[in-house]
């Protein structure tokens, strides 16, 4: 077979092919250029989708006349000059590859000036093939018009949308390039007239722009440096979210990008808090060493490679969940009491037993002075009654005062001792419940309990229903959660050890986390130069197949935030929480309460339904028609 060398109309068109998808591509470069020109005003302007004709025109610096020709020549750029310029690009193009590929698959014309040029120069071209050239009247800058684009190749146009999806794809990478430059004033116009305009005053005016107000207002602002890393910008409330992934947008060293390791920490930090299928947004604007960063492997540029993902994954793990952990602790429902001796909330079964029986005195407290074989006889009682899940009163437990009566006939001194400091405890412990029940019931009023799973509470003038599975179940996930990173939870051995096998990269990457995973419970040793054994996991992996759990080691994840634990957790936690449908007494329910007051009414559950609703006094008035 003959090799013969391709006409540069054929491989200009190859080229276009991988930089110019779509009406969208033409913009995205166009723009780009516009911004490495040093521009601040560009207006985008798109006819029937961009499918007639796209125009961007900039105030940047403009080309050279001498220069004007050459910028169509494939490879011709005044971003880089040598090889090791690609080590650290801090353009947004950079490969000469933009202009020459527009041109050969679409009519284009192009007017530039640059400062103290007396006139502007203008080309217009067909195909790639120059056809006119000559000079025009026009302030510093330059205005590139493409028209019928893939006129030439009538194969790429049956490949694309409608105008008005190809009009959607052109807003969401003006959205983009806007959320990327919020000190650059961006216009895009169609036909019908203004779509977005930014102004190019910051961050917040470049989001209000752009997106709805209950967005913008569901956005918690994200700040986070680390190793040379910086993440600031914005993401959504755990309770806020869209159906698509759209609204999640990395600007990485100016660039619009994606990457996988940003992609997987926001996925991990917000999988706790959202439903299946739900997303997040997230406006990230992140900041790497050029040295570390390598943006030239997609022909688009669309993606970048980072030297230490591990890195990137945990600066952009922490920042979120620092934003989002705080703003959930400072939205928590808080009830106020004056009790400063509630217990921490166990399950329910234990938290109500436990707190009635905080009624009851210590032997300390019943006879500081009582013989050894009355102390025994009490701890005995106290052990029998505590074993019991009947939930009580104190007025029912009737041993102890028949017990008393007892000693106090025998004359002693130690019977009168034990006697008059039990009455003194109890009348000091009924003391207590009083003030504890008038402060609560400044606070918060239990109304009652519906269908046997919603909890109805008013409190300072306002009215909660609460999902009483969902609420108990974020607590004991975050108990759970908090355990588990901190290397509580039981480890349990294999009876048969588990080789892993594993290539040179996964050896480097399992080495480097051995010690964190005995941390968490996972026991893996070296067993020779391409092999480990797998000896323990965590109890709450015992019975899960050991094939899912080897292939998180051996991700380049960080260790300490499988998803399928922290899957694991929440169904345990789900699993052991009040159900639906069962109803509660009065004092379970305020046993209930009580872990409220300790923890805060969480917002939802880990599998991100809601915890509760709060309706106000206003809200209701509003519903009744009492206030309009």
């Amino acid at each position: 077979m003959k090799i013969h060398k391709l006409d540069s109309s054929v491989y200009n068109k190859i080229a276009a092919g991988e930089v110019v998808e779509r009406p969208a591509s033409v913009v995205k470069e166009l723009v780009e250029n516009a911004i490495d020109a040093g521009a601040k005003n560009i207006d985008v302007s798109v006819k029937n989708g961009g499918l007639d004709e796209i125009t961007v025109t900039d105030n940047g610096s403009g080309i050279e006349k001498e220069d004007i020709k050459t910028a169509f020549l494939p490879h011709a750029t005044s971003k880089i000059r040598i090889a090791e310029d690609l080590e650290k690009i801090d353009t947004l193009g950079f490969r000469g590859e933009a202009l020459p590929s527009i041109a050969s698959i679409s009519m284009i014309s192009i007017k530039s000036k640059t400062k103290g040029a007396e006139t502007g120069t203008r080309l217009f071209l067909r195909g790639g093939e120059i056809e006119e050239e000559g000079t025009v009247s026009m302030n510093v800058g330059t205005e590139i018009s493409v028209r019928h684009l893939f006129f030439n190749t009538p194969a790429r146009l049956k490949f694309l949308k409608t105008p008005s999806g190809e009009l959607s794809e052109i807003k969401s990478v003006c959205q983009k390039l806007i959320l990327a430059n919020p000190d650059i004033c961006i216009s895009l116009f169609d036909e019908k007239g203004k779509i977005y305009v930014s102004r190019g005053e910051g961050p917040l005016e470049c989001l209000r722009a752009l997106f709805s107000d209950e967005l913008v207002q569901n956005l918690l602002p994200v700040s986070y440096e680390k190793e040379g890393v910086s993440v600031r910008g914005f993401t959504s409330r755990s309770t806020y979210f869209k159906t698509n992934r759209t609204y999640q947008i990395a600007v990485i060293n100016g660039r619009v990008a994606e990457n996988q390791s940003i992609s997987s920490a926001i996925t991990t930090v917000y999988s706790q808090f959202l439903m299946k299928r739900n997303y997040p947004v997230v406006l990230l604007d992140i900041s790497v060493p050029s040295k570390e960063i390598d943006v030239n492997v997609h022909p688009t540029k669309a993606e970048v490679r980072f030297s230490d993902n591990n890195k990137i994954f945990s600066a952009v793990y922490h920042a979120l969940k620092n934003a989002v952990e705080e703003d959930i602790a400072n939205r928590k429902m808080q009830f106020t009491t004056i009790n400063d001796e509630i217990e921490s909330f166990d399950s329910l079964s234990d938290l109500t037993v436990k707190n009635e029986m905080d009624a009851f005195p210590s032997k300390e407290e019943v006879a500081p002075h009582a013989a050894k074989d009355e102390i025994v006889a009490y701890s005995a009682k106290e052990e029998e009654d505590s074993s019991s899940e009947t939930l009580h009163d104190f007025e029912s437990f009737s041993e102890m005062p028949s017990y008393s009566e007892n000693v106090l006939r025998d004359g002693g001194a130690i019977g009168s001792a034990i006697f008059a400091n039990y009455q003194k405890l109890m009348k000091k412990k009924e003391e207590q419940r009083e003030q504890t029940k008038i402060a609560e019931a400044d606070s918060y009023r239990i109304i009652g309990q519906v269908f046997g799973t919603y909890l109805l509470i008013e409190y300072d003038e306002k009215f909660i229903i609460v999902d009483q599975h969902a609420a108990v179940e974020r607590l004991r996930f975050d108990h759970l959660l908090e355990a588990y990173e901190k290397g509580q939870i039981v480890s349990q051995p294999l009876l048969f050890p588990m080789t892993i096998e594993v290539s040179p990269s996964e050896y480097e990457i399992v080495s480097g986390k051995i010690e964190s995973l005995k941390e968490i419970g996972i026991e893996i040793i070296p067993f020779g130069d391409a092999t480990f054994k797998l000896l323990s996991v965590p109890h709450i992996l015992s019975d899960l197949d050991l094939s899912v759990l080897i292939r998180e080691i051996l991700s380049d994840k960080p260790d300490k935030r499988f998803p399928l634990v922290r899957d694991k957790l929440a169904y345990a936690a789900c699993r052991s929480s009040i159900k639906g449908n069962t109803y509660l007494s009065n004092e379970e329910i305020e046993g209930l309460m009580n872990a409220y007051f300790k923890k805060g009414l969480p917002l939802q559950c880990p599998h991100g339904r809601p915890a509760y609703f709060v309706y106000t006094k206003k809200d209701l008035e509003k519903l009744f028609k009492r206030i309009v």
